[in-house]
């Protein structure tokens, strides 16, 4: 037996959603200088990629009921809301419901994937 291997082949996940970087679900342009690209969603789970140019800020908010994971994909951006704090590339965080929060581009260009579960459906509306 080798180390770290299953002991027995994974199960097949029950759905497959494959997100198409020229095909997305959605695009728009979430606030000024900020860019939103839902890249796939299954009802359960959305994970959408954000372009956020220097100093666009994405305002403070809170979800009811959605948890969002964020990684920092390229660049830097300033959290702030609940928590503040400097993020660089290679960093991530993870937000509860109920949790103020928002960003600011803190370079020139930033690239995020942030997941949210459940969906925000109207990030996904065309």
């Amino acid at each position: 037996m080798t180390l770290g291997a299953p002991e027995r082949p994974m199960e097949p996940p029950e759905r497959l959603a494959v997100g198409d970087w020229d095909d997305p679900v959605n695009v728009e342009q979430a606030y000024d200088g900020i860019e939103r690209r839902v890249l796939c969603t299954d009802g359960e789970v959305m994970m959408v990629h954000y372009t956020v140019e220097e100093s666009a800020v994405f305002p403070e908010h809170e979800h009811d009921e959605t948890r969002q994971t964020v990684y920092v994909v390229k660049g830097a951006v300033e959290l702030f809301g609940d928590y503040q704090r400097r993020l660089e590339a290679g960093d991530s965080f993870l937000v509860g419901p109920g949790v103020r929060h928002g960003v600011r581009g803190a370079v020139e260009h930033t690239e995020l994937v942030d997941t949210f579960s459940p969906p925000i459906e109207e990030y996904a509306e065309k």
